[in-house]
């Protein structure tokens, strides 16, 4: 019976240890647009901080889903440390795309519920 704990145990390590780097590449990903987001919203120009406030937002939202617990202050700070300048500008580019396509889909969804109200309403959308 001892020996069947241990292996379920070594097993159930074993699985989960597996499924944490996907995990953790990805809420790294997220924690660098986080990091990239703050930085734009500490710029002068009102528009760029409130696309870094958006940027920040958005990245935050999505680490509270999904990993609620999260010491995000502390990864903020990890990977403060490890990112270049050059980091920097790539995630900028590759956060910014992927809260554009979230944007268009936001938009995309709010022009078909309008829509959708107006049909139910008997209201010509043309």
């Amino acid at each position: 019976m001892r020996n069947s704990w241990w292996q379920v145990l070594a097993v159930a390590l074993t699985l989960s240890s597996a499924q944490v780097p996907a995990q953790d590449t990805d809420t790294t990903a997220d924690v660098r647009c986080l990091v990239v987001g703050m930085r734009i919203a500490g710029a002068t120009d009102a528009t760029q901080q409130s696309a870094g406030m958006m940027l920040s937002m958005y990245y935050i939202g999505r680490l509270d889903a999904h990993v609620p617990k999260l010491d995000i202050e502390q990864l903020m700070i990890k990977e403060i440390g490890r990112m270049t300048p050059a980091d920097y500008g790539s995630e900028a580019k590759r956060c910014g795309a992927s809260l554009t396509v979230k944007g268009q889909e936001i938009s995309r969804i709010g022009k078909d519920m309008i829509e959708r109200g107006q049909k139910m309403s008997g209201v010509s959308t043309k």
